[in-house]
């Protein structure tokens, strides 16, 4: 039976898998961070994850996010300007005539009273 001597214990190395990052800092910052980032692991399991699946999965969540937000940047603007008009055109018939609208919240009439006075 083999023993280990003390001074081959300095010369072995790491345990893998190392869990370092799971130990929390000592500064007040990084423990405010640490804590944030074990939350957010253990609420969508990404502790069970591998580095590389993290990595390919919130890569993956990132270009979503960002393709959704160009998409509503972009397109919603101008869809809420069809679907206003669509509005307009199934309340009361006609379409065209935006004042209509605005007529009937009673926004427009408060602005500039007489502007829909041929109304």
């Amino acid at each position: 039976m083999s023993t280990i001597s003390a001074s081959t214990l300095p010369s072995l190395p790491a345990p893998r898998p190392d869990h370092a990052f799971t130990r929390p800092p000592k500064s007040a910052i990084g423990l405010f961070f640490w804590r944030r980032r074990m939350w957010f692991e253990s609420t969508f399991v990404l502790s069970m994850l591998e580095p590389w699946e993290k990595l390919m999965l919130l890569t993956m969540l990132g270009i979503t996010l960002i393709l959704v937000m160009t998409g509503l940047v972009k397109y919603l603007p101008q869809h809420l300007v069809i679907m206003q008009r669509r509005a307009v055109y199934y309340l009361w018939g006609q379409e065209g005539d935006e004042r209509i609208l605005w007529q009937w919240l009673g926004a427009g009439a408060s602005a500039s009273p007489g502007l829909y006075k041929e109304l």
